[in-house]
């Protein structure tokens, strides 16, 4: 694809295709739920949670570029926040803190490691940066299907608003995380203020 195809692109037809060719999320429950051409932005829900694709843009460098978040079912469509239980709290989250939460990390190893995890490391190896050059969202959609297809159902559990007790349980895994961490004072919320 030359430079001028990848900035000619439709955002959302380009999430979407690679959606259904590279992911394939009909097979993991997931259904087209929202979808904005102004904001750029992709939305699929399953009965456990939403996968939220977000166009990052073009650059001369890189290509093409996209965010993958995850939310439970009452996350808000197009803003990253929202009130819960009276507190403003993230309703959208990326994939790495879950990761270690399932894997029974400690807080203060998740501290250190931060958003480096030994499932994910490979793609940031010579190899996989070669391999995808100028493919970020495949690159990545590759690396959330290796999470998905590793820890299977338990993942998008973490998300299900049916699993309270396992919400309050990975809360209480982010506070203690940032309490060792830190935060930083002018992020509002704090990261650990969760939904």
């Amino acid at each position: 694809m030359s430079s001028d195809d990848e900035r000619n692109v439709d955002p959302v037809q380009e999430m979407f295709r690679l959606t259904q060719s590279l992911v394939k999320l009909d097979t993991w429950g997931f259904k087209e739920s929202f979808r904005s051409g102004a904001n750029k932005i992709l939305i699929y829900d399953s009965e456990r949670c939403r996968i939220k694709f977000v166009w990052g843009g073009w650059d001369y460098v890189g290509g093409n570029s996209i965010s993958i978040y995850y939310g439970r079912l009452h996350a808000p469509n197009e803003i990253p926040k929202m009130i819960c239980n009276g507190e403003e709290c993230h309703a959208w989250h990326r994939f790495e803190h879950v990761i270690h939460f399932l894997d029974e990390r400690t807080p203060a190893d998740a501290a250190k490691m931060n958003y480096a995890t030994p499932l994910t490391s490979k793609y940031y190896e010579e190899e996989y940066r070669q391999k995808y050059h100028r493919r970020q969202p495949e690159w990545l959609m590759q690396m959330h299907l290796d999470v998905w297809k590793h820890y299977g159902k338990r993942f998008f559990e973490m998300f299900d608003l049916r699993r309270p007790d396992l919400w309050e349980q990975y809360r209480e895994f982010l506070r203690e995380m940032y309490d060792i961490k830190g935060r930083i004072p002018f992020i509002k919320p704090a990261m650990d203020k969760v939904c």
